[in-house]
C-alpha cells in the first residue's frame, strides 16, 4: 500500500482502539450479566462494526500486529451482524437444511468482507495454521466401551465445589487480576472485561459432577490467559491454555481429580474434529438436531481440535513467555 497512507491509517487505528477501549468494558459486563440471567445479550457497540480502519491498517506491515488483534474481535462480529446471518440464527437453524442455509450465508458475508470463505477466515483469525481435521471418531465399538466413563463423567462423584473453592483455586494459580465470580445455572463462561485487570467468571454456585468441575477449571484457564496476555490473543492459544489448565483433573493428586477426565478429553477432541469436518462442508445425512455449537459458536471446532495438540507443548513454568512467543509466531503467519 502507498506509504502516504500510513499516517492516516495509523490515526484511524488509534481512534478505533480508543473508542473500543472506552466502550467494550461496559458491554462485556452487560453481556456477562445477561448470560448469567439467561437473557438476550446486548448489541455490540457501534465501533465494533468499524471494519474499514482494520482493513486499511492490514495493508501496512508496521500496523499488522495491532490490526490482526482487532480483526480477531471485529470480523466475526461483522459476519454475525450480517442481516442474512442474523435472520438465520434467529430462525433457529437446528435442522440440517436450515443449517446449510446459515453456513452459506456466513460464507457469503465473509467473502464480501474478507474475500475468502468463512471457515478459512476463522481458522486464520483463530491461529489454526494447519488444515481442519477431516473426521472424528466414528468407531461405534469405541463409543460403546466409553459409555460407562461418559456416565461417570456426568454423575455426582462426592466432590462438591463451591464459589469459595473456585476463588481459592484461582488464588492458587497466582492469578493477580480481579476475578469476579457470579453464581448462575448458566453454562460456565469467562468474560474478559479488560485483559490484565478484570474477568467475570459465571459458574454454578454448587458444582457436583466431574463435567461441571472441568467446565469451571477450563474457564479459569481462560482467565489465566487474560491475566498474562494482551487483547487479541489467537483463540487457539486461549483454548490450549484452558485445556492445559483443566488437565489437572487427570492427576490423581489433584483435589478436583476424576478418573474419567482423560477419556472425556479424548471424546471432546473427537467430537470437535467431527464438527470441524461438518463446518468444512461435510454435511451429514442425519435428520437429527444440529449441535448447538455449530449455530452459536461458528468456526471454532477446528480450533478446539487443534488446541489440544497445542496444549501438549505448554510449559507451565513460564506461561507468559510461551504465550508471547506462540502469538508472535502465529501473527507472523496470519494473512488476512
Amino acid at each position: 500500500m502507498d506509504a502516504c497512507d500510513l499516517l492516516p491509517a495509523e490515526l484511524a487505528l488509534d481512534r478505533l482502539e480508543a473508542a473500543l477501549a472506552a466502550e467494550l468494558p461496559a458491554h462485556v459486563r452487560a453481556f456477562a450479566r445477561a448470560h448469567a440471567a439467561g437473557t438476550a445479550p446486548p448489541p455490540w457497540p457501534h465501533d465494533a462494526r468499524a471494519l474499514a480502519a482494520v482493513a486499511r491498517a492490514l495493508g501496512h506491515e508496521v500496523l499488522l500486529d495491532r490490526a490482526v488483534a482487532l480483526a480477531r474481535l471485529l470480523y466475526p462480529i461483522a459476519v454475525a451482524d450480517d442481516p442474512s446471518v442474523a435472520a438465520a440464527v434467529r430462525g433457529g437453524a437446528r435442522t440440517w437444511p436450515s443449517y446449510a442455509a446459515l453456513a452459506a450465508a456466513r460464507d457469503r458475508a465473509a467473502r464480501a468482507r474478507c474475500g475468502r470463505g468463512f471457515g478459512e477466515v476463522m481458522r486464520a483469525l483463530h491461529g489454526v495454521l494447519a488444515r481442519a481435521p477431516n473426521d472424528g471418531d466414528n468407531d461405534a465399538d469405541a463409543r460403546s466401551r466409553d459409555g460407562e466413563a461418559r456416565a461417570g463423567w456426568m454423575r455426582p462423584d462426592g466432590i462438591v465445589v463451591t464459589l469459595a473453592d473456585v476463588a481459592a483455586r484461582w488464588r492458587g494459580m497466582g492469578g493477580e487480576l480481579r476475578l469476579q465470580l457470579v453464581g448462575s445455572t448458566a453454562h460456565p463462561r469467562a468474560f474478559v472485561v479488560e485483559p490484565g485487570r478484570e474477568v467475570i467468571l459465571v459458574v454454578p454456585e454448587r458444582i457436583a459432577t466431574p463435567a461441571a468441575r472441568f467446565a469451571a477449571l477450563h474457564e479459569l484457564g481462560h482467565a489465566r490467559v487474560a491475566a498474562l496476555a494482551p487483547a487479541g490473543t489467537p483463540r487457539v492459544l486461549d483454548e490450549a491454555v484452558a485445556s492445559f489448565t483443566a488437565r489437572a483433573m487427570e492427576d490423581p493428586g489433584d483435589p478436583w481429580y476424576s478418573p474419567h477426565a482423560a477419556a472425556a478429553r479424548a471424546r471432546r477432541t473427537a467430537h470437535a474434529a467431527a464438527l470441524a469436518a461438518i463446518e468444512a462442508g461435510a454435511l451429514p445425512t442425519s435428520t437429527g438436531e444440529v449441535p448447538w455449537a455449530l449455530v452459536h459458536d461458528p468456526g471454532a471446532q477446528a480450533t478446539y481440535a487443534a488446541a489440544e495438540a497445542v496444549a501438549d507443548g505448554i510449559a507451565d513454568d513460564d506461561l507468559a513467555r510461551w504465550l508471547a512467543t506462540e502469538r508472535a509466531r502465529i501473527d507472523h503467519a496470519t494473512r488476512l
